[in-house]
This record gives structure tokens, sequence and C-alpha cells, in this order.
């Protein structure tokens, strides 16, 4: 009991509530830290004494930018060597014979795929004239042979096909289907 009388004294004796944290404390706390962990990096890259310049730098600065881009200062430049492409025949030559092997290469494969189309079209050609030369009435007695499950046509149904097949031709069929 003694003891909470000398807390409670002491406690008397402070002023406020105790101990306090500035506004924004917490918040902010990262980027201090960040902050002078950076800085110790800083200093420890950078030499005591801080980066100097060589003496009398400014005042050659301006005419050894001029040296530099206008290239009067040749002593310290080397000479950049050409090799000019068609100085050689040898090359001359290579290149026109590669020139010729590609052109006679793309006039022998583009022969090939010509002669394939036209033997395709003579094949598509000789097919349709087989078809043309069949008989109706066989292409009828084909499809009634193997088809006899299928429903027979109603008399409407003939009818139209007595009327298509009497007043067209098989050029108009074959175009318009």
């Amino acid at each position: 009991m003694e003891e909470n009388l000398e807390h409670s004294e002491w406690m008397k004796g402070i002023k406020g509530t105790g101990f306090t944290t500035p506004s924004n404390y917490f918040e902010e706390l990262n980027d201090s830290i960040r902050v002078k962990m950076v800085t110790e990096r800083l200093r420890a890259a950078v030499p005591q004494d801080g980066y100097t310049v060589p003496p009398n730098y400014f005042e050659q600065l301006q005419s050894n930018i001029l040296a530099k881009t206008t290239g009067k200062d040749t002593a310290s430049k080397q000479r950049t060597k050409i090799t000019r492409l068609w100085h050689s025949n040898v090359l001359k030559y290579a290149s026109a014979a590669c020139f010729i092997i590609i052109a006679g290469m793309a006039v022998y494969f583009n022969n090939n795929v010509q002669k394939a189309a036209q033997n395709n079209n003579y094949t598509d050609a000789a097919t349709e004239q087989i078809l043309f030369d069949i008989d109706e009435e066989v292409i009828i007695e084909y499809i009634e042979a193997n088809y006899k499950d299928q429903q027979k046509p109603t008399a409407r149904e003939t009818a139209l096909e007595n009327y298509i097949l009497n007043n067209y031709s098989q050029n108009d069929l074959a175009t318009n289907l």
C-alpha cells in the first residue's frame, strides 16, 4: 500500500500524461531510417576530401572540345582503314555466279509448278468429260440400287424433277449448283 502511495505521489509530480511521441512519428520512421542508411553509404563511398578537378581544367575545356569536334587534333586520332567491297575481282565473279544460280533455280521451280498445274487442269477436264458421258439412266439406276431404304419421292417431287430435266440443260444445272 505504501508503494501505491509513492506511485500516486510520483505521478502527481509529473505534469501531463507522461511520454509522448511526435505527430506522424511511426508513419515517417521507415523513411527516416532509409535516409540515414543512404547518407552513411554515400559518405563511405566518397573520399574524405571529396572529388577534385584537375588543375586548369576549365581553362582548357573549350579548346579540348573544339579539338575533338573539328578534328584538328589528328595526332591523337588513328586513321580508320577503309576496305572497298568491289575491290577484288573474285568477289565480283562470286556474287555474279550466286545471282545466276539463284535465278536459274527460280526459273526451274517455276516451270515445274506450271507443269503440275497444267497436269491438274487436264486431269480435271478428263474427269468432268467422263462424268458427262455417263447416261442419266445409269446414274438413276445406281442411285436406286444403292439407296433402296430411302423414302420414295412424292408425286410432287417427281413432277418437279421432270420439269427441271425437261426445261433446263445439263450446262444450266451444273452452273447453278
